[in-house]
């Protein structure tokens, strides 16, 4: 961090960083551990709350305007994908419960129907 460098420009390059990397992982389909990310997140937002604290006038001051517009950027891209991914799982979760009760109602799985075999 040099002399003029507010230690709020180096919490928000690491939420930015990390937001953007999930960001990749998710238009890429690879994401397999969402709870690491939101673990990461958060410790990034943590430190970038209390570097803020520390030095809230950087903010204010518009040296890290570029960053702060990096990071609306990088959230307005994270929200549209992690609405399209959960929408995803929703939809394959109604097709598994819609085959659940097709397979219920046919009497596949009832307990009567196995019962009845025995």
């Amino acid at each position: 961090m040099t002399p003029r460098e507010s230690p709020l420009q180096p919490a928000l390059v690491k939420l930015v960083d990390i937001i953007e990397e999930e960001n990749g992982f998710l238009a890429r389909h690879e994401i397999v551990n969402h709870a690491a990310f939101t673990d990461r997140k958060n410790h990034a937002l943590r430190e970038l709350m209390a570097a803020q604290r520390f030095d809230g006038a950087a903010a204010r001051s518009g040296e890290c305007k570029p960053l702060l517009q990096r990071l609306a950027d990088a959230l307005q891209a994270n929200a549209r994908m992690l609405k399209l991914h959960i929408a995803a799982v929703g939809e394959v979760s109604d097709i598994i419960i819609g085959s659940l009760r097709e397979a219920e109602s046919d009497g596949t799985y009832s307990r009567g129907r196995l019962s009845a075999r025995r």
